[in-house]
Parts: structure tokens; sequence; C-alpha cells
């Protein structure tokens, strides 16, 4: 989040489970593994002009869940009670025609878009217990930072907590043991630690052994008035945005076309910044000392839009900084990494539409087949997700994916707490 707070390296483990993990006995299985749910936020309003949030929500889970059972997390506003919020679920689930007997309904303790930096991090252990891990997250509403823990009692599930300030959207891990990090980001919420200290922390948490750090992610997303005076309103350098792990050794990385860099500096920086990434990554091994199988992935022309500042909610004006005209310009995290993998299918974003560039239509089909290439055996499906970029987001950042609880091969894994 934009204000972060200083942290002590004080861990501890949340009071209301009844023992306290074993060392090493969890590790955190990657996304592109078997799941039993993936899960989804609801909200019913948009962001920053942005349709309502739930338009792209309901997309992704009409193609989603033939493959994968959905759990959608969802909350009361004062117009939006938890009956009226849930009729208005049923109604638009059935409006689509999607089986409402694979949804299941998870009230939680506040409305919350991107689900994935303070939702539940689900753990396994060797023999499929789970648990779940809880960082610490920055937010203005405190009640944010208590997702994870409402969602573990809900589940009666126990919780390995940590004081370290971590995003879900700022990290990537390959299931076995590899986790890679943005220096800019660890190193923003965590000021006061070093990067062996967080290196240790996660490996503490999450069971990896083997952390890569990548430096920055794209130009656009940064928070703050840019140099062309464009504001970045994005993640700030999630991984998610850029970099993703398709498999136990292949990366998805983004690549700015080099026409698009032609008298764009912002483009040009973010260029720069996704070569510096896949020098790191060419240069470095995985936990079992294999190096990576790197496939590139275009990126899209940056989009911006104009909003009214004055119309905003206050909470929508905290975007922005030192606002001094009547309309502010931000760009749109918009881009085709942002994506979620739900068992044998593949939710992307597009961006053509009738009227629009030629030059969009051909970025979504180059970004089809990098993906297609990447994922082989599965379904590439692109749904519009400019909704949610309204939000700094996309379509990952809204969402959350549960592994099937069975036993796995995996390192520590011993017993879970009772």
């Amino acid at each position: 989040m934009r204000n972060i707070l200083l942290v002590s390296t004080f861990i501890f483990v949340s009071p209301f489970i009844s023992c306290e993990p074993k060392k090493d006995t969890w590790t955190i299985p990657a996304e592109f593994e078997k799941q039993e749910y993936i899960w989804f936020s609801w909200v019913p309003y948009g962001f920053l002009g942005g349709e309502p949030f739930y338009t792209t929500i309901l997309q992704a889970v009409k193609e989603i869940h033939p493959y994968v059972k959905v759990k959608i997390y969802y909350g009361e506003l004062p117009k939006f009670d938890k009956a009226t919020t849930e009729k208005q679920i049923f109604e638009k689930l059935l409006e689509n025609k999607i089986d409402t007997s694979r949804i299941e309904l998870i009230f939680g303790n506040m409305v919350f878009g991107s689900l994935q930096d303070p939702g539940p991090v689900f753990l396994l252990d060797g023999k499929g217990n789970m648990a779940l891990a809880d960082f610490r997250y920055q937010h203005p509403d405190k009640r944010a930072e208590e997702i994870d823990r409402h969602i573990a009692k809900q589940m009666n599930l126990p919780v390995v907590s940590s004081e370290l300030f971590s995003e879900g959207g700022a990290w990537q891990t390959n299931g076995q043991g590899t986790m890679l990090l943005v220096e800019s980001v660890e190193l923003d919420r965590n000021p006061k630690l070093t990067k062996e200290q967080i290196e240790n922390e996660y490996k503490r948490v999450l069971g990896v052994t083997k952390i890569i750090w990548l430096k920055n992610g794209p130009k656009e997303e940064e928070w703050k008035k840019l140099e062309n005076g464009i504001y970045g309103i994005g993640t700030g350098g999630h991984i998610d945005e850029f970099c993703r792990f398709t498999d136990t050794h292949t990366v998805l990385l983004a690549e700015v076309p080099a026409k698009d860099t032609v008298e764009n500096p912002i483009s040009k920086e973010t260029f720069n910044r996704m070569e510096t990434n896949y020098e790191i990554l060419k240069n470095s091994t995985l936990q079992d000392g294999k190096p990576f199988k790197i496939i590139r992935i275009p990126t899209m022309p940056l989009i911006s839009k104009k909003v009214n500042y004055q119309k905003l909610h206050p909470i929508e004006q905290s975007y922005f900084a030192n606002v001094t005209t009547d309309t502010v310009a931000f760009y749109l995290p918009a881009g085709y990494m942002n994506f979620v993998i739900a068992n044998d299918i593949i939710i992307t974003s597009k961006y053509w539409k009738e009227g629009l560039p030629e030059e969009y239509r051909l970025r979504d089909e180059l970004a089809k087949a990098a993906l297609e290439k990447a994922f082989v055996s599965r379904k590439i499906v692109q749904i519009d997700c400019m909704p949610v970029h309204h939000d700094g987001a996309g379509l990952h950042c809204h969402s959350r994916n549960q592994p099937i609880k069975v036993a796995a091969n995996r390192a520590g894994g011993l017993t879970a707490c009772r």
C-alpha cells in the first residue's frame, strides 16, 4: 500500500491458534499446481470512473467454474448489506448461466477488491494438512490486515504469523523452493530490514529455500506523478504485473516492444527495467541448479484516463498528490501478466474492441500465443479486465488460489496443529 509503517524484527504466532506449527512444517504450493478453489472478491462499485469490479469477476467466474470451484468473498456496505449483496450475487450468477452449485460465498469482515494482497496465503505440509500465512499489511482501514485471520477462523485453520509487511501480488514461487522477489517493493515495505532478514523470514514462513531478487516493476505503475505529468496508480512494482512462474522451471517475463519506446520515456524506462530483470533471470539458477526457461510476452501500449479530481471520493483523491488542475490523468496497469491459473484454464486480459487501434488486436493475439507456448496443455481465455484496471490492479490482484488438500512431496511437513 501507499503508506507503509516501519516494522520491527519481532516475530510472533497469532494467539488464536491452539499450538504453534513446528519450524519447516509448512511450504507454499505454486499457483500452476492443482487447485480446489479460486477465490474472487465481489465489489458492487467501480473506481476512478470504471465499471463495477464485479463485471470483470462475473466473466472470470463464468469461464473458470467448469474447471475449478469458486469462492466469492464479499462484505457489507451501507447500501449493500449482507442479505442484499448475497441476493445480488446469486441473481448475477444465474443471469450469466453459472452453475451455483460450484460457487461458495464467503462473508468477510469488510469489502475488499484486491484480495490477492491481504487475503489467505495457503500453506501445505507433506500430509496434505493446510495452514494460512499471516503477514502484516498496511492499509488505511485496519480491518484489511485482519482479512486472512478472519478467513482462518472460518476455515478452522492454524496460522503462521509474521511481522513482515508482505503483499501477495509482490512475489512468486515455483512450489519447489524458489521464490522471486522485487527489490524496490520489499525494501520499501520493510525499510528497517536487510535483504537477508527479509529472505530469512520468507524462508521461515513459506518454506522456500532459494530467493532471487529482481530490481523493479513497470515505470508507469509507480505511485506518484510521473515526469510527463501523468500519475501511476498501479501496483507499485508487484511481480504479478511483469513476471510469473508457469511451471517449476519456466517464467513469463514482460517485454516492451521497441516501437513503444520511441519518444516515450516512460515506456523506455520500463523497457530498460524488464531487460535488467531478464539479465538477472538469465544468469540465475533455480533451487536444483538448473537454469530458467524464459518466455517473453509483449506489454500493452500505455493507456491513460482522465477524471475530474473534485468529483472523486476522498479515497479516490488519495491516489493523487499535489493536484493543481481540475482533471487528473493516470495510467491504467494494462497488460497480460495479471492472469489467473485455474487448473486447465488460464484467464487473462484483452483490450481490442470495435473502434480501437488495430495494434491492440495484434497485442492481444501475440499475448495469447505467448501464453499458449507457456501453458501448452491449458486453455487460454481473454476477457475484459478494464473495470479492475481502474482499481490500479488486474484480475490476479482480485483473486486467490486455494490448493487441494492432498499429501504432497514437499520439504518439511510432519504434522499440523490440531
